[in-house]
């Protein structure tokens, strides 16, 4: 039984969207670009400031987390701010430069916090 024969043939094509700036409008610009990364953002200042952060995974398997942990996923949670701002504010808006810069330091950031949360989480 051979259902799809080449099992990666979508994943080359859905990488490859995310290198480019998204279509829409002003809606998702205001919502996607400024609302929810001001949401996350303050979220992430919150746990850096409390020095208490949740840390969400599937089916209610939600980790509170303190301490020096909670100060790294509080910067992985400012990286998913500025990823969502800088892809959805400046994408839209035709800055392609900032776009890409934003984008990949934003990604670097979120992998240093993720890695050091995991660090202090499970040493």
């Amino acid at each position: 039984m051979n259902w799809n024969k080449n099992f990666n043939e979508g994943t080359v094509d859905d990488i490859e969207s995310w290198a480019y700036p998204p279509s829409g409008g002003r809606v998702k610009m205001i919502l996607l670009g400024m609302m929810a990364p001001l949401a996350i953002g303050g979220y992430a200042v919150h746990a850096w400031i409390v020095q208490e952060a949740t840390w969400f995974g599937r089916r209610s398997t939600d980790i509170v987390v303190t301490g020096e942990a909670a100060r790294a996923l509080a910067v992985c949670y400012f990286a998913i701010a500025a990823f969502c701002h800088f892809r959805y504010f400046w994408g839209l808006w035709p800055a392609y430069r900032v776009f890409e810069i934003g984008i990949v330091l934003s990604m670097i950031v979120g992998l240093g916090g993720c890695g050091a949360a995991c660090y202090y989480t499970f040493r």
